[in-house]
């Protein structure tokens, strides 16, 4: 014969699940109660705080983040240029940069501004393979915003570089001017 199992035979089992759940809640109501009162207690804490400081006191500065995006380096770089002369430009360490016969009224366009060198580098490749002539502006030492800068051109007069400027963003690029 078969044997049957009841509940006679794990009665022992199911006292000690019992009592494990009603030590777990009871643990569990503790915690809450006691979370509850550290919670009323930091917020009275803070109230009185908030009451007796001066209300012509200056709340505390908060830290700017230090990372910035390009875009925004950008315009903080135009900011900066403006009130300030420019100086003579750096020489970068890349050998990539346009050659020297190029006028000073040349136009670029910037298509990207990466922290890596190997970004950078693979980016030019994906720029080329589009049959844009592109180069590398690596960036100074101790430069405070090190991008490395794709650019592409140069070019000589404006109706080349509105027609680059169209290629470029047919080919999915955000172009930035530069002189």
């Amino acid at each position: 014969m078969e044997e049957q199992t009841t509940w006679k035979g794990h009665s022992l089992t199911l006292l000690v699940f019992a009592g494990i759940v009603a030590l777990c809640s009871i643990f569990f109501i503790l915690g809450m109660l006691v979370g509850r009162q550290q919670g009323q207690k930091i917020a009275s804490i803070t109230t009185a705080e908030a009451a007796t400081t001066k209300p012509d006191a200056k709340p505390a500065p908060e830290e700017e983040k230090t990372e910035l995006t390009f875009f925004k380096s950008v315009e903080k770089e135009k900011a900066e240029s403006a009130l300030e002369p420019a100086p003579d430009p750096p020489k970068p360490e890349r050998s990539t940069k346009p050659e020297p016969s190029v006028p000073a009224n040349s136009i670029n366009f910037q298509v990207g501004a990466v922290k890596k060198s190997r970004d950078a580098d693979k980016l030019l490749g994906e720029v080329k393979q589009k049959g844009f002539k592109a180069f590398i502006l690596a960036p100074s030492p101790g430069e405070a915003n090190p991008f490395f800068r794709v650019q592409v051109g140069p070019f000589s007069d404006t109706v080349q570089a509105e027609s680059a400027r169209k290629s470029l963003e047919a080919a999915g690029y955000k172009p930035i001017l530069k002189k």
